[in-house]
């Protein structure tokens, strides 16, 4: 029997990503360009020069943030602007900003970390809090907001609001801020519909607010500002991504697949889309494929968590165990509140006998993670029966069917745990409810041992 997601894999299913959207790509406000000193002819024929300091700065920090189709040139001009040492203090803040903006595009974490950290002492040392420059704290928040100090990061993009209330820059960012670290979806569209009346044209904001919209089940909208940014700005990969994850919420696969294929045309190594284009090609049981997707992903994008997960559930699907315990330490390691990658690891644990105490913690971890997520009731209780503990098997199948009286995978559980119980008529019920529910539940515990 080809394993499917319906299995014990109470397995959360896939975990579709979008970190992607989120990365900083605003626009700057113009940076102050320096004069280049005016040349002194050379006295004697010389080899043409190389671009002025001035031409470096203004080729890291012109127009908007970074994207992964110019972020190795605005790292490269960064790079070499900041090599000259002749750049002032200030400029010196935003080259670094910059550079991590684009660093974070190529996937290189941690170096990025680095420039955000040393443009973030900048930032510190020149906002006056007794009065505050706009563009400072707005640059602040951005750097904040890329070292995950989401509470210090939103106070900052407020103040640079009221400092400027026309500060389009600090709505975006905090309405980013809102979507992704608070998951304060109304007040981010609120954000991003004050970005949209300053800025109608603005292909970030119709993203973002898009995505939010799609978040909040309002498909309409969604797709009226997604379809909106891709006509502005048709070789934009995110567009179409964030499309996809709109039209993959509203059950529309097909469409998604389609979204994620363009975005792939427009930039064939978007991890983002690799991720989410995975997820679609294992729903469908074709494992090889999404495999080769989510290598590419992590490849490109070495710290994305989500990729590890959902390769993590491809080999899980495949019987990869060890492959697939591999892949959820790494996506945990990453994103200690991943709760479904504990679920799943403390699933693999149970299925191979192996540190079952320590699933066990797994479950519990997850538990406290998603308190009222019904598949990690359904995982602690496949586990007590691995330990050998029916009696916690029937609570935890119990607390399941509390929620969903029509789980198979728990009335099967709760059957078995019953008989183990002495309470071998009240077991076998529950066993044959669950098979009408679903004929093969007995095969899907068999593989595992249990019946």
């Amino acid at each position: 029997m080809r394993l499917s997601t319906k299995l014990l894999l109470t397995a959360a299913a896939f975990v579709v990503g979008c970190a992607g959207i989120y990365a900083f790509a605003y626009h700057l406000y113009p940076p102050p360009v320096r004069q280049a000193a005016t040349p002194v002819p050379p006295a004697a024929p010389a080899a043409p020069a190389g671009p002025s300091v001035a031409q470096l700065f203004d080729d890291c920090v012109r127009g908007a943030w970074p994207t992964i189709k110019d972020a190795e040139a605005r790292n490269v001009a960064c790079s070499k602007a900041l090599q000259t040492r002749q750049l002032k203090p200030p400029e010196i803040a935003l080259a670094r900003l910059t550079r991590g903006v684009a660093r974070t595009m190529l996937g290189d974490k941690v170096l990025a970390a680095e420039d955000y950290s040393e443009a973030l002492k900048h930032y510190d040392g020149v906002v006056d809090p007794m009065n505050p420059d706009a563009l400072n704290l707005y640059r602040r928040a951005t750097s904040l907001h890329a070292v995950g100090e989401t509470d210090r990061a939103l106070s900052d993009y407020s103040d640079a609001i009221r400092v400027d209330p026309n500060n389009s820059l600090g709505y975006l960012g905090r309405g980013v801020l809102l979507a992704t670290r608070k998951r304060a979806f109304n007040r981010a569209v609120e954000d991003f519909d004050k970005v949209l009346v300053l800025e109608p044209d603005n292909v970030d904001a119709l993203i973002a607010r898009g995505n939010a919209y799609s978040q909040l089940g309002d498909n309409g909208r969604a797709l009226a500002d997604l379809d909106r940014a891709i006509i502005l700005a048709p070789d934009d990969p995110q567009a179409y991504v964030v499309r996809g994850l709109a039209n993959n919420r509203r059950g529309l696969p097909q469409l998604a697949m389609q979204d994620y294929n363009t975005a792939l045309q427009k930039a064939p190594r978007y991890p983002q889309a690799l991720a989410n284009r995975a997820a679609l090609l294992s729903a469908e049981g074709n494992y090889n494929q999404a495999l080769a997707d989510l290598d590419q992903s992590i490849a490109a994008d070495s710290d994305n968590p989500v990729a590890y997960y959902n390769r993590g559930f491809v080999y899980f699907a495949k019987r990869e165990y060890d492959k697939a315990l591999a892949d959820y330490d790494s996506a945990i390691k990453l994103d200690p509140t991943m709760g479904v990658a504990y679920n799943n690891r403390c699933l693999i644990r149970a299925i191979t006998g192996k540190d079952l105490v320590a699933g066990l913690q797994d479950c519990d971890t997850a538990q406290k993670l998603m308190p009222l997520n019904i598949d990690v009731r359904i995982t602690r209780g496949f586990i007590y029966l691995k330990l050998g503990d029916p009696r916690l098997a029937v609570r935890e199948y119990d607390s399941a069917l509390d929620v969903d009286p029509n789980r198979p995978l728990a009335l099967y559980g709760r059957g078995i745990a019953r008989i183990m119980s002495g309470e071998t008529r009240e077991g076998e019920g529950d066993k044959a409810a669950a098979a009408t529910l679903d004929p093969e539940v007995a095969e899907q515990f068999a593989i595992y041992g249990l019946k």
